[in-house]
This record gives structure tokens, C-alpha cells and sequence, in this order.
């Protein structure tokens, strides 16, 4: 028998792309059943594709195969991103507003 040893950080690479995948299919899914609006499915989008490419990149950047600059500078796009449509959706459900 053949022992693979990935290392933990790895790991958790893999769990964060594996779980933006689950959570794309399971909240797209159920969000298109309730009829949602639209900028909850992008805010839903943007998270699942977030975890994904922040595991991928972790792996790439774990391997030497891009630099520390490159991975930082994605990482804040998605936060630049993720931070004022996650204050939107707050304010949203705070409000009670139907918005588009």
C-alpha cells in the first residue's frame, strides 16, 4: 500500500474548492427555486467562485508557481467585491426594501 501525505495546508485548499463548489450547486439551486433577486444569486455567485479560486490559488502559490503578489492582489479584488454587496444585502434585510 502507497501513503500519499498532503500537506495540511493542502488540505484545506481542497475542502475551500470542493466546499464553493457544494455551495454554489446547493444555494443556486435553492435560490432559483424561491425566485430571488438578482443580486443576492451575483453576491451567491461571487462566494462560491471566491472559495474556489482562493483554494486553487493557495495550491498554486503553496507549489512556487505564482508569486505572493499575484495571490494577494485576487484575494482583494474578491474582497473589494464581496464587502459592499454583503453590506447591500444586510441593509436589505434590515430594511425589509424589495430591491432589484
Amino acid at each position: 500500500m502507497v501513503k500519499v501525505m498532503i500537506p495540511g495546508g493542502e488540505i484545506a485548499s481542497y475542502l475551500a474548492i470542493a466546499m464553493g463548489i457544494v455551495y454554489l450547486i446547493v444555494d443556486l439551486r435553492s435560490k432559483r427555486l424561491t425566485q430571488t433577486d438578482r443580486i443576492s444569486m451575483i453576491f451567491t455567485i461571487v462566494m462560491g467562485t471566491y472559495l474556489i479560486i482562493a483554494g486553487m490559488l493557495t495550491i498554486l502559490q503553496r507549489k512556487g508557481t505564482i508569486g505572493s503578489g499575484l495571490y494577494a492582489a485576487v484575494i482583494w479584488a474578491f474582497v473589494l467585491t464581496l464587502l459592499p454587496m454583503s453590506l447591500y444585502l444586510t441593509n436589505k434585510k434590515r430594511t425589509g426594501t424589495q430591491a432589484d
